[in-house]
């Protein structure tokens, strides 16, 4: 066998068929071998059955990647056009529920909307853990990344946490909420908690505020009913990277903060959750001039905030997200954004994202360049926790993929 040929068997297993489909494309003329070798049968040329994987108008491959192939979940529910948590459309939820509620939903599958909970619970560091935190955060260089300073903030929420390797329901649900506690102090330092605590200080003792209230810290003047809306838009997406991340973390036996901070390597992608950074680059400068800013993705490609491997019709949390802007938007910076929405769908079928619409809250109330990635983040901290907890009921060392070679090989 030559390098770049498979055989029938191995071109089943990449295309995830059976190898009688694999005879039904090549009596159909859909694949056809290159060769046949003595003991082996059909030999097929890999890019030809990489051409079979090719998807739709935005990218799509039309087979699902194989992490996710054996994985079933009772979380969330994501279609074309729609995101449903346990059966509740996000549509119901956002400025309805608060995100402490909805991670409630998500978490524990309670369907009523309980009470509004707060950070002043259980979960809440301690002063020894507030102060290493603070001597941590001190200790980073002043350019050091949101999504840095979070990986480093659950990783003093699990060194400080005596109960760090229990795996329990309960001890893995309060661990979650922990390391959100901790996140959110590493970037808004407990200022808007309690009047008088220092800039970018560790210095209070409890926090009687939700998670969208305490962040008004870190972004000042945007409305606490937004960022909580913003959160609830975020808390959770199926199994995207960072979720796979985590429950391959789970699967392998790591305790729970370990799991969220493979969440957080896997967020931290110009990708991902670092996305909306590069759509508040252009987007400034769109508001001005958008008709330069579509000429250029109609020559060159899409614009960051354009595009998604699971939305094809609508990315239903950016347009709640949008629908809710729209008040406070300024400086034509809503309609620069909808007329290029409108031209890149109809003529390219590119959707307009959530970083899109995380942009443009930046843009709205002047926020910190990585304010979209700090709701994101946090927010998501929700949906991995669930995801971790979903985990715990599966066998463990599940995520055990296997390679399709394509090396040489001695004959």
């Amino acid at each position: 066998m030559r390098t770049g040929e498979l055989t029938t068997a191995q071109v089943a297993e990449y295309l995830g068929v059976k190898v009688q489909t694999v005879y039904a494309y090549v009596s159909r003329g859909v694949l056809a071998p290159v060769r046949k070798e003595p003991g082996t049968g059909s030999l097929f040329a890999v890019d030809e059955v990489r051409a079979l994987l090719g998807g739709g108008r935005s990218g799509r491959r039309t087979r699902r990647p194989a992490a996710s192939d054996d994985v079933r979940t009772s979380i969330t529910a994501v279609n074309a056009g729609g995101l449903a948590y346990r059966g509740h459309d996000i549509a119901e939820l956002a400025g309805h529920w608060s995100f402490e509620q909805v991670r409630a939903l998500l978490v524990t599958g309670d369907g009523v909307a309980s009470p509004a909970a707060s950070l002043a619970d259980e979960a809440w560091p301690d002063s020894g853990a507030r102060d290493a935190l603070g001597r941590v955060m001190a200790a980073l260089p002043v350019r050091t990344t949101a999504l840095d300073r979070f990986k480093h903030a659950v990783l003093v929420a699990g060194a400080t946490d005596p109960g760090r390797h229990d795996r329990s329901p309960a001890a893995v649900t309060r661990a979650g909420k922990r390391a959100l506690a901790h996140m959110v102090l590493a970037v808004a330092g407990g200022r808007g908690v309690e009047q008088g605590a220092p800039a970018g200080g560790i210095s209070v003792d409890r926090a009687d505020h939700g998670v969208a209230a305490t962040l008004t810290a870190y972004l000042p003047g945007c409305p606490v009913e937004l960022i909580d809306a913003a959160l609830v838009l975020l808390a959770d997406h199926d199994l995207a990277v960072s979720t796979t991340a985590v429950r391959v973390a789970v699967s392998s036996g790591a305790d729970t903060y370990s799991a969220l901070l493979a969440g957080l390597a896997a967020a931290d992608s110009p990708l991902h959750v670092a996305a909306s950074l590069r759509v508040v680059d252009w987007l400034a400068g769109a508001v001005h001039d958008p008709q330069s800013a579509l000429d250029e993705a109609l020559a060159s490609g899409p614009l960051p905030g354009f595009g998604h491997v699971m939305y094809t019709e609508q990315d239903p949390r950016a347009q709640l997200l949008l629908e809710l802007l729209a008040p406070y938007a300024r400086d034509g910076a809503l309609s620069a954004l909808r007329l290029i929405e409108r031209e890149l769908l109809q003529r390219r079928g590119w959707v307009l994202n959530i970083d899109a619409a995380l942009a443009l809250m930046v843009h709205c109330f002047d926020l910190p360049r990585d304010a979209g990635t700090v709701v994101f983040a946090c927010a998501r901290t929700a949906g991995w926790t669930a995801h971790a907890l979903e985990e715990l009921a599966e066998p463990g060392m599940r995520f055990r993929l296997r390679g399709v070679y394509e090396g040489p090989r001695r004959s």
